[in-house]
């Protein structure tokens, strides 16, 4: 199937299933549901050409530049063409751009208010775009996923922004970003951590960062709380690669905070833990390097949990009943 089309079929389903999670309609199959969708994924052989920003083009005397105005206090504002240049290069290898560059300038400019809220809502719009957002997901590991992983980093900054006083975002772009990170997650698979010379990709690490600032949000339903929970606890169970540079802490925080806002999403966790492990035995039997890093995946998880002590009695003597089943 082409890329596209299928990304496109997903994004249908997954909008039907949204819409039964809000309706009421759907919730004790609802991981099945999803699990069945995460697995239906068919990814591509083979790496086709990614266009990587051209960090010739002036970016890096752009970046001396604008650092250079915040430290001396001259800064006041910057054009919309200046923005997408620093945007369009969070796609570099080379972590001096995209990381101690774009990234954090970007969090010095939102700090000073110096972007507008047109800028900030441009920002967000070309950020959730598919192009940006999905680019090569589907094939195996490329230079992509710098783009698409601080892509999902810059958004949690911004709606981090947006919520602590900005408040430039309108309900149909927050619903927006819902989307596109449902789906984002439903395909993403580099579960890649820190990449020889090019610094941070930390895909999931960033994941966890949105799903945190989204679960933050007072106008966000509960339903839609629960659909990204949901979500993201069966692509984790069904990662291939190993997820070793921190991610399940960053994870587990999110955990803890949501299951601790409402009973609805600590049962629906719980239940969803019981299930897991069930579903372990089967690995198990895989005896394949994917399977024994989905079991330590679930292992390092489940000891990120239990050293924070801030999840609820029930789920707490869960996992300190299986904590065994972990050796």
């Amino acid at each position: 199937m082409e890329a596209n089309n299928q990304i496109d079929d997903i994004r249908k389903q997954l909008n039907e299933i949204r819409t039964q999670v809000n309706a009421g309609e759907l919730f004790q199959s609802l991981g099945t549901r999803l699990e069945l969708l995460v697995k239906s994924v068919q990814r591509e052989k083979i790496v086709t050409a990614v266009n990587l920003p051209d960090d010739n083009d002036g970016i890096r005397d752009l970046l001396t530049q604008l650092n250079d105005q915040l430290k001396d206090e001259s800064l006041t504002a910057l054009s919309d063409q200046q923005v997408l240049q620093l945007v369009r290069h969070i796609g570099s290898p080379d972590p001096n751009i995209r990381d101690k560059g774009i990234y954090f300038l970007f969090n010095d400019l939102i700090q000073q208010h110096l972007l507008s809220d047109q800028q900030m809502v441009m920002i967000v719009r070309y950020l959730t775009s598919d192009t940006v957002l999905f680019a090569h997901i589907l094939e195996p590991e490329n230079d992509a996923i710098y783009q698409r992983g601080f892509a999902v980093l810059l958004l949690s900054v911004l709606l981090y922004a947006d919520r602590a006083g900005y408040q430039f975002l309108d309900q149909k772009l927050v619903s927006q970003v819902v989307d596109q990170l449902a789906l984002y997650m439903v395909l993403e698979v580099d579960t890649r951590g820190f990449i020889k010379t090019n610094g941070w990709a930390h895909a999931y690490t960033h994941i966890g960062n949105l799903l945190d600032e989204l679960s933050e949000r007072e106008r966000l339903t509960r339903a839609d709380k629960l659909y990204l929970m949901a979500i993201i606890i069966e692509r984790y169970k069904t990662l291939d690669g190993a997820l070793i540079f921190g991610e399940p802490q960053r994870l587990a925080g999110y955990l803890a905070r949501l299951t601790n806002k409402n009973q609805l999403y600590a049962d629906y966790f719980l239940k969803q833990l019981k299930h897991w492990r069930q579903e372990l035995v089967v690995v198990q039997q895989e005896e394949s390097q994917a399977g024994w890093n989905r079991i330590y995946n679930r292992g390092r998880l489940i000891e990120a949990m239990i050293v924070r002590h801030d999840f609820n009695d029930d789920i707490l003597q869960y996992l300190h009943s299986v904590i065994d089943f972990l050796a």
